[in-house]
């Protein structure tokens, strides 16, 4: 994936104004460039999961994907915010996430995480967070994620 101007200002942003923040102690920038990279080859790879891709990739979306992604991760991991995409409910609604699906793509993202070597503690915040947005992205086979852990 390209860089664009404004993710190469990011790890300058966060070393400003959140030195101390997750985001810069995993690798900042490009340690989360790669995390979302590998994230979308195992998601686009698992069946179970690559058909909810299919129209970004026949619209040429995915890069546009990638980079709300990125943004997305560096917020969650105390780094600048730059999001500015849709809300999760509204950017998802339309897709019918069902809890399993869900589920496994968080999975995805945490073991891609822990496969990059990100920390224990951070694994855990990451997952409390995709635990809290979960009701905003589930919209069939409804349940609370975790209600069952």
């Amino acid at each position: 994936m390209t860089q664009d101007t404004a993710l190469l200002e990011l790890d300058a942003d966060a070393r400003r104004d959140s030195p101390g923040s997750t985001f810069l102690a995993i690798g900042g920038t490009a340690a989360v460039s790669a995390v979302v990279e590998e994230f979308y080859i195992r998601l686009l790879a698992d069946p179970a999961t690559a058909g909810f891709f299919e129209p970004m990739l026949a619209a040429d979306g995915l890069s546009s994907l990638k980079r709300h992604q990125i943004l997305l991760l560096t917020k969650v991991l105390g780094g600048p915010d730059r999001y500015a995409g849709r809300d999760l409910q509204a950017a998802h609604a339309h897709l019918g996430v069902t809890e399993d699906a869900y589920r496994r793509v968080s999975l995805h993202l945490l073991t891609v995480m822990h496969d990059f070597k990100v920390p224990m503690d951070v694994l855990m915040a990451v997952d409390g967070i995709l635990r809290s947005v979960a009701p905003l992205i589930v919209s069939a086979g409804a349940g609370a994620y975790g209600a069952d852990r």
